[in-house]
This record gives structure tokens, C-alpha cells and sequence, in this order.
């Protein structure tokens, strides 16, 4: 369980990748190997307001000679370190490849993380389970990147009936060989209601 939940100023249900963390991070308790260090957040607009999470494990709780580091961004999935005795000291920083899904199922990340800690390797394996709530963090990533750029979440929360229900889509089609960048960014910001200045 998250003792000290991550996120800004200690709001750590702001952040749209929540549920997701609080998922991986129960599988990894249930198997008794929660890590000592969880770190969440999101990645400012240089990276596009990317969300990510940050598990790691120093030496004592690893069976090596180091510590253990699974980061996860959500839009390339899941990575892992093998570090020294000091954790910033990284020997060995590659993705994941027994994970195939960006937001994969946590009891597949639990039993990555569980051979990690083990063995220091990835199990010989490929999971392609999706978690059952990616979709909804994908939609409240979305949201969150909307609302940071001043634009209107894509859901709306209810449709009267109780059920989340979407905004009308936008769909642009900007062609790289004819339409110069200019014009690119007019589409764009006519498609969002933004008018003519930037």
C-alpha cells in the first residue's frame, strides 16, 4: 500500500495515471515485493505533458549486488534499471520486452518486477494483457494534457444518465509534403477554437 502517495502538492488523485499506479502497486504488495520508493507525476510541456511512474528497490530488498528501477511512461510502457549500491549509479537501463503493452496488465508487471528482484533478469516471456482501466487512463491523460494547454477535456463527466459520455471529436488531416508549417498550426488552432494568436 502507498504510505506516502506521489503526486503534486499531495493530490496524487489529480493525476489521471492514478488508478494505474495504485493497481501496480497492489499487485506488487499482494506478492510481497512492494517497492521502497514510488514515484509519480507527469513530465513537463519540453516532453509533452507525459505522465510516468518511477518503482524502485535499493540493495537490501534486491538478491544482488545493486538495486532495481521499473519506470513506466505512458506512451512507451515500461523500462528497467539494474544500479549500484547507490541508486542513481545506473548499470544497465533497457525496456522491457516481456511487456508488450504500453499499460500492461499489473499482475504481468508484477512478474516482471518479481524475476527482476529474483534473478536480476526479465522472465523469458511475452504478456500482452492491456490492464482493464488503460482506456481510462488514456481518456484522463488526454483530459489532463487539454486542461494544461487551456482546452476543453474531450469527456464530459455525465450525460444525465450517469454515464461519462464524448465531446464531438475534432479529426485534422495535415499533409508534411504540401502544407507548410504556418498553415499547419492555422488548421490547428481553428480546429480548437483558438483563433489567430498564438
Amino acid at each position: 500500500m502507498l504510505l506516502d502517495p506521489p503526486g503534486p502538492r499531495g493530490k496524487p488523485q489529480g493525476m489521471p495515471h492514478w488508478p494505474y499506479v495504485k493497481a501496480v502497486d497492489h499487485a506488487l504488495t499482494a506478492r510481497g515485493i512492494p517497492p521502497g520508493t514510488v514515484r509519480a507525476s507527469h513530465h513537463g510541456l519540453e516532453r509533452g505533458l507525459t505522465t510516468y511512474i518511477t518503482l524502485a528497490w535499493d540493495v537490501s530488498r534486491t538478491s544482488g549486488r545493486g538495486g532495481i528501477r521499473l519506470d513506466w511512461e505512458e506512451r512507451q510502457g515500461w523500462y528497467y534499471a539494474l544500479t549500484g549500491l547507490d541508486s542513481y549509479d545506473v548499470l544497465l537501463y533497457t525496456v522491457v520486452t516481456a511487456l508488450r503493452t504500453p499499460v500492461a496488465d499489473p499482475e504481468r508487471v508484477a512478474d516482471v518486477a518479481e524475476d527482476l528482484l529474483r534473478f536480476r533478469r526479465v522472465p523469458n516471456a511475452e504478456y500482452r494483457e492491456e490492464w482493464e482501466g488503460a482506456r481510462g487512463v488514456w481518456a484522463a491523460a488526454n483530459d489532463f494534457r487539454r486542461s494544461r494547454l487551456g482546452l476543453a477535456p474531450r469527456r464530459l463527466p455525465e450525460d444525465g444518465a450517469g454515464s461519462e459520455r464524448e465531446t464531438d471529436g475534432v479529426q485534422l488531416t495535415i499533409d508534411t509534403q504540401v502544407d507548410t508549417y504556418e498553415r499547419a498550426l492555422a488548421a490547428v488552432k481553428a480546429a480548437y477554437g483558438r483563433g489567430s494568436q498564438a
